[in-house]
């Protein structure tokens, strides 16, 4: 089978090297395709598309480019999907995974758990959710931060300006969330893929940070997820109709656990570490079966 991946990433970088040598070593093609290698089109009435990376089309697309995938990467994954190609999380998935607050709208519909909330545009909104979060310290974000970046902890009135206008930069709106501290708390990510949890570990911040990213220096070690945290992370993959993502989850013993973000292109490699499992290969098998009922 001829596997395309959706990626603006080099060969080199993690997930695009074992996706690709994985793909190789159970007999299949697996082609990076950057999205200005390809042309959408309408012609004749019909949505089209023109790649350059290669004569021959994929069997199926999985779009890999994260949070940070643009108005013209997204609307690529749609002209694919309407011009007949099958495609692994698709364009109304990645729309609302894209956004952290679209996300926190979705799992809160399906009746998930998540954290206290405020989307908002300006300071004198941002001071009103503030407020109603019942006061600093608060976590503020952009809607699309990826690997801790754009996170930001504010912990009083006379910073907040400051970083209204640093993370508004963009006027893309700003997610204002309820602070839960590091102490006692345990965040979790879960590796679904399909209707299954493959792999899970709990992450550690580093010392004085109270973001656990491994990206950000943090650290993780596998877990076995108990039988409520498995079915929490399923259902949130679901109320995004995701069929591969990576579902954080934070435990701070006070009140039942909360969903704080579903991934749609998550990244693997600290936790093929952790847990000393082939997420590369798990992918590869799933997506051939899921297309072509081949392994």
């Amino acid at each position: 089978m001829h596997i395309g991946i959706l990626t603006a990433r080099n060969p080199e970088y993690h997930p695009n090297r074992r996706l690709v040598e994985a793909g190789s070593e159970l007999g299949h093609r697996v082609t990076l395709i950057h999205p200005k290698n390809c042309l959408s089109a309408i012609a004749s009435g019909k949505p089209g598309l023109d790649m350059a990376v290669s004569a021959d089309q994929p069997d199926v697309l999985l779009p890999r480019i994260g949070a940070t995938i643009n108005d013209y990467a997204l609307t690529l994954v749609r002209n694919f999907e309407l011009a007949g190609f099958r495609v692994v999380n698709g364009f109304q998935s990645i729309l609302l995974a894209r956004s952290k607050f679209l996300t926190l709208q979705a799992l809160a519909n399906h009746g998930i758990q998540v954290p206290d909330s405020h989307f908002v545009s300006n300071l004198k909104s941002f001071e009103r959710a503030v407020s109603k979060l019942g006061g600093y310290p608060v976590v503020a974000k952009t809607p699309n931060s990826r690997q801790g970046k754009g996170v930001i902890l504010v912990e009083s009135s006379l910073t907040a300006q400051s970083i209204v206008d640093k993370l508004q930069a963009k006027k893309q709106g700003l997610l204002v969330q309820e602070f839960i501290g590091s102490h006692g708390r345990e965040d979790i990510r879960a590796f679904v893929l399909g209707d299954k949890v493959i792999g899970a570990m709990t992450l550690k911040p580093k010392a004085g940070d109270f973001r656990s990213n491994i990206h950000l220096n943090g650290s993780g070690r596998g877990v076995n997820l108990n039988k409520e945290l498995t079915e929490l992370a399923i259902e949130s993959a679901r109320a995004l109709n995701l069929e591969i993502s990576g579902t954080d989850i934070i435990l701070d013993g006070n009140v039942a656990p909360r969903v704080i973000e579903v991934n749609y292109s998550p990244g693997f490699k600290g936790l093929e570490a952790a847990i000393g499992l082939d997420i590369a290969s798990g992918i590869i098998r799933y997506v051939t079966q899921t297309v072509g009922g081949t392994s």
